[in-house]
């Protein structure tokens, strides 16, 4: 099974219970599991902390390989998963989701 990690995850761990000096056992055990394809980081969350100045975008780029889900998004299954949490959207929404997420 992949789970895929939100940047508020690894900021909020490092910020509180996990900080990268203090808990570097923690930080080893998820590029491990990013190694064998049991956790990554989508694009967009990974450019999140990659825009920040911290420790923590260091400790991202330098496992940039183990971590990221470099997957293509699928055009057509963002308007499914549109369409059903926001059914409401208008044709030009719709569009400027499936940009966002590509």
């Amino acid at each position: 099974m992949l789970y895929l990690l939100d940047a508020n995850v690894l900021i909020t761990a490092n910020r509180t219970y996990y900080p990268l000096e203090r808990v570097p056992e923690y930080w080893d055990w998820l590029i491990d599991c990013g190694r064998q394809g049991q956790v990554k980081i989508p694009r967009e969350m990974y450019e999140e902390i990659d825009k920040g100045k911290d420790d923590l975008r260091s400790w991202l780029r330098n496992n940039k390989d183990a971590l990221l889900f470099a997957e293509e998004v699928d055009g057509n299954m963002v308007k499914t998963v549109t369409a059903r949490y926001a059914p409401d959207l208008n044709d030009e929404e719709m569009v400027v989701s499936a940009k966002t997420l590509s």
